[in-house]
């Protein structure tokens, strides 16, 4: 998940490698895409940043990443900041994915495999 609204997310050093590689999260996010978002950020961008929020009672959370996307770093500081907050999360790692690859179930094996791990995690956590 992009979950850091600010420009700190160029100092991520996910971000500065993979963003010229990943085919979603790209540098052009960041300079066109953050701009784009503050007339929706009334309070500032690290304000409405979920990385930068109080995580404090959480449902349980899925996180399915790549090492490859440009975020993430992000996703896994968000996933520490929750544990950290005692909320339960899941986290599937793939490797050489771009950022949202489950959309991609209907064309690559890894967007079905992560497809499969979210079904079975709606399905263990819907009476939560």
């Amino acid at each position: 998940p992009y979950v850091d609204y600010t420009r700190e997310a160029e100092h991520h050093p996910t971000f500065r490698h993979n963003a010229r590689l990943d085919l979603i999260v790209t540098e052009a996010v960041q300079e066109g895409g953050l701009p784009y978002l503050g007339p929706f950020c009334n309070k500032g961008r690290k304000e409405q940043s979920p990385v930068h929020r109080n995580l404090d009672g959480l449902p349980p959370l899925l996180v399915l990443i790549s090492e490859q996307e440009a975020v993430y770093d992000m996703a896994m500081e968000l996933v520490n900041k929750a544990r950290t907050a005692e909320v339960e999360v899941t986290v599937g790692v793939w490797k050489y994915m771009c950022h949202v690859f489950t959309v991609l179930y209907g064309f690559i094996p890894e967007g079905r495999q992560s497809m499969q791990v979210l079904c079975e995690w709606i399905v263990k956590n819907n009476n939560q």
